[in-house]
């Protein structure tokens, strides 16, 4: 009787944690879809499928510093035909749109555009995004959105954009 149960728990257990483990945040539009599984145990796979750009599958780990996800790639660039692509943003902003976790890439340098921010003009530049009526339509499509997967694991926050910027 007590293998049993004890069969019963180790069952129970191992399938409650199925769905919650990986997290998984996603953005499509017609021409790509992006992927970007988080384990609980540090690591991810980020991967990309375009009608128009390169395939893209990459490894690494992953931390949570405040409301930054950090994302360090196994390798600092890829090749593709004759290409060599450098991985860049490997830093995104947590926030919370309708009560949902987004994922907003931050990026302070648009070479090329000529364009350098500052981290305090990169953060206003979000608040106005984030406050623009255009936001919406680009959660799930410019920025990762929540598909699946219990995020409470490696996350607790609440923020729209960080406890700072909230107050603005």
């Amino acid at each position: 009787m007590r293998k049993i149960a004890l069969f019963i728990f180790v069952v129970s257990v191992f399938c409650s944690c199925v769905d919650k483990n990986p997290i998984i945040f996603a953005r499509k539009t017609d021409m790509s879809e992006v992927k970007l599984s988080l384990d609980t145990n540090g690591t991810f796979i980020y991967t990309a499928q375009s009608t128009v750009g390169t395939p893209f599958h990459e490894e690494g780990t992953y931390t949570v510093e405040d409301t930054l996800l950090i994302l360090r790639f196994e390798f600092e660039s890829y090749t593709y035909n004759t290409y060599e692509i450098p991985l860049q943003n490997d830093t995104m902003l947590i926030m919370s749109y309708k009560g949902e976790n987004v994922l907003f890439p931050l990026r302070r340098d648009f070479p090329e555009q000529n364009i350098h921010l500052s981290q305090k003009e990169m953060m206003e530049n979000i608040v106005e995004i984030y406050s623009s009526s255009d936001f919406p339509k680009y959660v799930g499509t410019r920025y990762f959105s929540h598909s699946s997967g219990d995020f409470s694991f490696i996350y607790k926050g609440d923020y729209k954009i960080s406890p700072y910027y909230d107050k603005k």
